[in-house]
């Protein structure tokens, strides 16, 4: 049973409007005429895919609106986890931000690359769905249920499917890689 709320907690995290970075705030998941059990074990099956996997994080770069230009380039092209010879806390903010950032896509690519396989697509929720979503406690059976109901219904996906999203760093993280 744990186990079970496990995935259940994976796939509202890529279900829901939960994760800033990885999607959308108004952005779902959904497979019309899925039963609950079977989404509650493409949930589980997703999020154990992503569990443990390894991500890649690309060289952190200056950033010139806080005066990277005053470092020479060769401290910019060799920071690594391990070795940052420049260490303020604004550069560790940020770095912690670029690396957080990269993890979150790289985990979200997973499970999305899994949710297609099996079926799903990605939708938009509307502003009167996500009121109701926000009035429902995240984790809670509710809201689960609610956007199962959003995610099973063919007509709730042909009105409210979207397209692929965009991958890539955001456009101030772009100036930095």
């Amino acid at each position: 049973r744990r186990l079970a709320m496990l995935g259940l907690a994976v796939f509202t995290l890529a279900a829901t409007p939960a994760l800033a970075v990885g999607k959308g705030r108004d952005v779902s998941w959904g497979r019309a005429g899925v039963s609950f059990d079977q989404y509650r074990a493409d949930a589980l099956e997703c999020g154990n895919r992503a569990y443990g996997a390894e991500v890649d994080v690309p060289p952190y770069g200056p950033a010139s609106a806080w005066g990277g230009w005053i470092v020479p380039g060769w401290v910019w092209t060799s920071l690594t986890p391990g070795r940052v010879p420049v260490y303020t806390s604004t550069y560790v903010d940020a770095y912690r931000h670029h690396a957080w950032w990269h993890t979150v896509d790289q985990l979200q690519a997973i499970v999305d690359s899994c949710l297609v396989e099996k079926g799903y697509q990605r939708f938009r929720l509307t502003s009167a769905q996500m009121r109701t979503l926000r009035r429902l406690e995240r984790d809670s059976p509710e809201r689960h249920h609610y956007l199962y109901s959003l995610g099973s219904d063919a007509n709730v996906l042909a009105a409210q499917t979207i397209g692929e999203r965009r991958r890539g760093p955001p456009s101030i993280a772009a100036d930095r890689s």
